[in-house]
């Protein structure tokens, strides 16, 4: 295996998008594998699709540009997760191509290889849900760009549009994935200490990374929607309750393996020493892309394996030396298939429970479960009053209210007269044809709004309303 990608032939990227495929095979011929987060997207796209805007017709701590993603991926291929495993694996595949591309033209290793390539596929099998289009890997394109141009800059005295397009791809990243404005810091780190980035050009970066924010900003801002981007997405770190379907010492378990190898590496690294001053400012940059890939988990609210992304590129890179660096050909190609065998067993493993590891993770929270309401709610419009997302499977979303965070600060404060003109026209404009009141609010909703409890009727026995003539 890590013969036939240590040749320099760009041909073997279609081949690493036939691994990828191979890989999720599973996903292809069954529908049991669906997490809450892409059940989520999915739900965003679709009422995108149906026309509603969002942030004000629907309330989500998504990136604007992730909801536009997903709204085009509904009306291609409606609600399909076969269809983000696919898009997922193109996308990764570009990812690979670009991440081996700047490798090879930096001379970051000592001979020109795909190897790279090769194991920056393999990392993203760490997990069943990195094989899906999350936002995260989505926001990873974009910051595989912006490290491209410092790499560039290392080298030369790059031209101005290669620091502005660095800050327009960081900018780009964090409207697909908040926590990514963390490689703005990172990224003005690696300008500052290994390219002497002069003081225009600093802020030549900052212009370009508040560019694609502002036109942003000045969108929803002429469709009446610039407090609610401000309130749900940019201000969503305190907005949002930090609530993680895995907790950080089971991620730790998750991510065992590839932490393992990056240990390895950096240690053969530190005795091998035989490097040239751009390998080691480019092996420093790597590092700090470490730091900035594990300081993102800090910010984000709902943590899953999959926010572990951010951690491939620079763990592929020292994975990539380690295995140049192995003299002996047996052995290396021994130490490459093994690798491949435990990251894909690893993905297996979590996504079949083997050894009952979805337990020992907690991964099991991020799985979408059967419900009570399954039979009841299939292909109706629903709203679930409570964080439980698993009900939508089947049924679609009516009203704003996606995000439990978000919906519950207002559905509480019905004393404000402003919150209960809002669910009035949120109701009216959107009627669902149940509503599954979890939380026990409906009771003072009708209390405050009785025009709306003339339209439904509870059923006995559950905590269902129905709307009347259903």
């Amino acid at each position: 295996m890590l013969t036939f990608f240590r040749v320099n032939d760009p041909y073997r990227i279609p081949l690493i998008f036939g691994l990828l495929l191979i890989v999720r095979l599973p996903f292809f011929f069954g529908d049991s594998f669906l997490t809450l987060p892409e059940l989520n997207w999915m739900l965003v796209g679709e009422n995108l699709a149906e026309g509603d805007r969002l942030y004000t017709q629907l309330w989500d701590n998504i990136g604007p540009f992730s909801a536009l993603i997903y709204r085009l991926v509904d009306l291609v291929f409606s609600r399909s997760q076969v269809a983000y495993v696919i898009l997922a694996a193109i996308l990764i595949t570009y990812q690979c191509f670009i991440f081996n591309d700047f490798l090879l033209t930096k001379k970051a290793y000592h001979e020109n290889t795909y190897v790279p390539a090769l194991v920056y596929a393999l990392l993203t099998c760490l997990s069943f849900d990195f094989y899906t289009l999350s936002p995260v890997l989505l926001s990873l394109t974009w910051v595989l760009l912006a490290l491209r141009n410092i790499f560039y800059r290392i080298e030369s005295q790059s031209r101005d549009v290669r620091i502005l397009s660095t800050g327009i791809f960081i900018g780009l990243a964090v409207l697909c994935y908040l926590p990514s404005i963390i490689y703005l810091l990172s990224s003005l780190l690696a300008y500052l200490f290994f390219a002497n980035l002069s003081f225009r050009r600093f802020f030549l970066l900052l212009y370009g990374f508040a560019l694609p924010l502002l036109i942003a900003f000045t969108y929803f801002y002429m469709i009446e929607a610039a407090t609610e981007f401000t309130q749900q997405y940019l201000l969503s770190f305190r907005t949002i309750e930090r609530s993680p379907y895995v907790g950080d010492w089971r991620l730790l378990i998750v991510g065992m393996v590839p932490l393992a190898f990056l240990l390895v590496s950096l240690y053969q690294l530190g005795q091998y020493r035989r490097y040239t001053n751009q390998q080691g400012k480019l092996q420093r940059i790597m590092g700090m892309k470490i730091i900035a890939a594990l300081a993102t988990l800090l910010l984000v609210r709902q943590l899953a394996p999959y926010h572990l992304l951010y951690l491939v590129p620079p763990i592929a890179f020292f994975i990539t030396h380690f295995l140049l660096i192995i003299r002996r050909i047996l052995i290396a190609e021994l130490v490459t298939v093994g690798l491949a065998f435990l990251l894909i067993f690893n993905g297996y493993t979590l996504l079949f429970n083997f050894f009952s590891l979805q337990q020992v993770t907690h991964t099991t929270n991020l799985m979408v479960q059967p419900t009570d309401y399954d039979g009841l709610v299939k292909g109706k419009k629903i709203v679930m009053l409570s964080k439980h997302l698993s009900v939508y499977r089947t049924a679609q979303l009516a009203t704003p209210y996606l995000n439990w965070s978000l919906a519950e600060r207002q559905l509480t404060n019905l004393d404000d007269f402003k919150n209960v003109s809002f669910v009035f026209a949120a109701f009216q404009s959107d009627m669902p044809e149940l509503i599954i009141d979890e939380s026990g609010l409906m009771d003072r909703i009708f209390e405050r709004i009785p025009t709306i409890r003339t339209s439904y009727q509870k059923l006995p026995g559950q905590p269902v309303y129905q709307k009347v003539g259903e």
